[in-house]
């Protein structure tokens, strides 16, 4: 019989690894960061003057509109080219784990290996993210538009359906980044498929264990958000540690 860890074993273990190492994790945060910010605020700042300029020029705002979702789809395909990223940040992590060399380059480890497959993991787990929530955005943007009750109520309840959906699914496929890495002759395909078999019994667990972070966010929050900087890599040990626990259990009678 298959025996796992509790969530405080996880999480006491990876504070232990992390002792020492907070200040390299953290400037590696930092820096995934900052390329995230700075992509997205050039996208920004090209998509406001773009729209800007053709909405001054032709007077038409389904023009404008019509520009603005192009960059909304620029962002999304910005967005899958940057969750790469999230493949090194997991080998960094699992390199912490195991006692391995690591160091910031490991950052941009998917962008030179299997980067195809990687991108087509990014993608899945985005398009799972943006077909579940994005009916509560659109929603809520029409209320800010138009400040009418009505899509307040609407916005609520696609959030309530889309979460629903969302959450159980994205449990199902969180593992797929440290699959990758440790089977790397997998296609994207199979990768999906043996993580969404290797969850099944344990997203419960893993649900559990992300809410058991609440009360550190919400002292996170206090901080001004500083304390995130500690968070994160805490954060990212622990669930490093449930997969290394979820591919190795500990064997009983």
């Amino acid at each position: 019989m298959k025996q796992y860890k509790k969530s405080f074993e996880l999480k006491n273990t990876a504070k232990d690894k992390l002792e020492g190492k907070y200040g390299v994790t953290i400037r590696l945060f930092l820096l995934n960061a900052l390329i995230i910010a700075v992509v997205h605020l050039i996208i920004n700042s090209i998509a406001t003057n773009t729209v800007g300029s053709i909405y001054s020029m032709t007077g038409s705002s389904g023009s404008a509109s019509a520009m603005s979702y192009f960059f909304d789809f620029l962002s999304l395909v910005a967005d899958v080219i940057l969750g790469v990223m999230n493949a090194g940040v997991t080998l960094y992590f699992l390199k912490i784990a195991c006692g391995q060399p690591f160091g910031v380059r490991d950052l941009f480890y998917g962008y030179k290996t299997d980067s195809r497959k990687l991108l087509l993991l990014s993608g899945a787990m985005l398009l799972c993210q943006t077909i579940c929530l994005s009916p509560f955005q659109y929603l809520a943007r029409n209320y800010l538009t138009t400040r009418e009750d009505k899509w307040i109520f609407y916005a609520l309840a696609a959030m309530l359906v889309g979460m629903c959906v969302y959450i159980p699914v994205s449990l199902g496929i969180a593992m797929s980044f440290y699959l990758a890495l440790d089977f790397p002759q997998s296609s994207a395909k199979e990768i999906l498929a043996q993580g969404w078999n290797i969850m099944k019994g344990q997203r419960g667990r893993l649900f559990y264990l992300e809410l058991s972070f609440l009360p550190l966010m919400f002292l996170c929050l206090l901080s001004f958000g500083i304390g995130f900087l500690w968070l994160m890599p805490y954060m990212q040990m622990t669930y490093t540690y449930f997969f290394l626990d979820l591919m190795n259990p500990k064997e009983t009678a």
